[in-house]
């Protein structure tokens, strides 16, 4: 799944980039952030990573049936190649 991907990659460009010992964030890495820290208090509680997730989950699930299914992840994907 994408947003599971991108929240994987933004953890692990948080602990395993060339940058590590940067006190700054690359934009990338600072659009994650600011994806998953809800309240903008530059700090990401399980909460606001809980809650992330629900809303990408909600957003996926089209028919709202409480399941992804392969169709509405071949939808999310066709919605994200057409912004490319």
């Amino acid at each position: 799944m994408v947003w599971l991907n991108r929240l994987i990659f933004l953890f692990s460009l948080l602990f395993s980039s060339s940058n590590l010992f940067s006190n700054e964030l690359n934009d990338d890495e600072q659009m994650y952030f600011n994806f998953i820290d809800l309240n903008n208090d530059d700090q990401i509680s399980l909460l606001e990573v809980n809650q992330s997730i629900s809303l990408i989950f909600q957003i996926v699930d089209l028919n709202q049936d409480g399941f992804i299914s392969k169709v509405e992840i071949s939808e999310l994907k066709n919605i994200i190649d057409s912004l490319k």
